[in-house]
């Protein structure tokens, strides 16, 4: 690239002197205006040749010889082959991961999953830009070494990806995804049930933190014990690697918090989701969400109409025909089926004309 750069300076640089020698002789040897030997240059020098002014003199033909036809078209074709070359080599390098990109506000994704990384960040970009209207147009930059010879086919013609190639303890590496600029930067664990990846990932978050980086920081862990010490390392938001759902790294990225929430009801410890067969017909959704919460049984999501469909998170307005019922509930809770229909009959009992909770119909 160097080297390039240098034989497009010397062409060009030499073809200004070529042009000034000639623009002199012109107007010495043949009597030109500074005006009329300028446009005789440019037009012969591009191989226009208009005719309006031509060297008549034996000396000023002999000029236009050496100056043009043997030493500025030479440069000239030098300057222009070096040009296309450095546009062809920028190219490459880019594809290859090897350019320094000039970025802000974007996502910088550190590290790649071991199995099918191509796939995995295919469907995660997917689901970025679909969940937020903002980060539609959102470029990321991915730092690995997963692609030597650049982005799969899945990725390389996407324009909002591109790739640095390098490993996160590579300083030079990280400086060349601009990370000082990013908007967020997600640590993703290259072996999802390696305990190891979090030691990795640790030593990026400290590196990102102590190199002045202000982004927010998604960091994936394997161990729940580390949680802690990448909170307090500098992460903003810690995630399980989970392969089959890349939604719990875009929940971390366009709704903090709701991928603890998500999480929370993956594992099943602390809140859970649970399903309870209770039949229901003729109350508001908001009068049941409002009952399950007020008996402390939890917070009902949605139900299961009487043709098994599942409405989840209705409008607050909808009556309601259920033969189940949704709720999350957590280990101080223990509703039963049998003490929510209690509930919401007592409810429908309060309402005008209200009496034994309606069944569904």
């Amino acid at each position: 690239m160097r080297d390039l750069r240098n034989r497009l300076r010397f062409a060009l640089a030499g073809l200004i002197v070529l042009i000034g020698l000639h623009v002199v002789a012109m107007m010495t040897l043949e009597g030109l205006s500074l005006g009329d030997a300028v446009w005789l240059t440019f037009t012969t020098i591009t191989t226009t040749g208009y005719g309006d002014y031509s060297a008549r003199t034996g000396a000023g033909r002999a000029a236009t010889i050496v100056l043009i036809y043997l030493s500025g078209i030479f440069l000239l074709t030098q300057a222009g082959g070096a040009l296309f070359e450095l546009r062809a080599l920028r190219r490459i390098r880019m594809r290859r991961g090897e350019w320094r990109w000039d970025m802000e506000n974007h996502i910088v994704f550190i590290n790649t999953p071991t199995d099918e990384p191509g796939d995995y960040l295919r469907r995660l970009l997917d689901q970025l830009h679909r969940s937020h209207a903002a980060l539609k147009g959102v470029k990321s930059i991915v730092l690995t070494e997963a692609f030597p010879d650049g982005l799969p086919p899945t990725l390389e013609d996407d324009p909002l990806v591109v790739q640095v190639k390098g490993r996160f303890d590579d300083t030079a590496a990280l400086k060349a995804t601009c990370v000082d600029k990013a908007r967020v930067v997600v640590i993703l664990a290259e072996r999802e049930g390696d305990r190891l990846s979090d030691s990795r990932t640790f030593d990026i978050i400290h590196r990102l933190r102590e190199s002045s980086c202000h982004a927010r920081i998604v960091a994936e862990c394997v161990d729940d014990d580390n949680r802690e010490r990448f909170r307090k390392a500098g992460a903003t938001a810690v995630v399980r690697p989970l392969r089959g759902y890349p939604e719990m790294i875009v929940r971390a990225i366009v709704a903090p918090g709701a991928e603890r929430i998500v999480e929370s009801l993956f594992s099943s410890e602390g809140d859970e989701c649970l399903r309870f067969d209770v039949a229901i017909g003729g109350l508001k959704w908001s009068d049941v969400v409002r009952s399950v919460i007020e008996a402390n049984f939890g917070t009902a999501l949605g139900y299961a109409d009487a043709g098994g469909r599942l409405r989840a998170n209705p409008p607050p307005g909808d009556v309601v025909h259920a033969n189940a019922l949704f709720v999350v509930v957590n280990d101080s809770q223990a509703p039963t089926a049998a003490s929510i229909e209690a509930a919401l009959n007592k409810l429908a009992a309060g309402m005008p004309g209200g009496g034994k909770l309606p069944r569904a119909g």
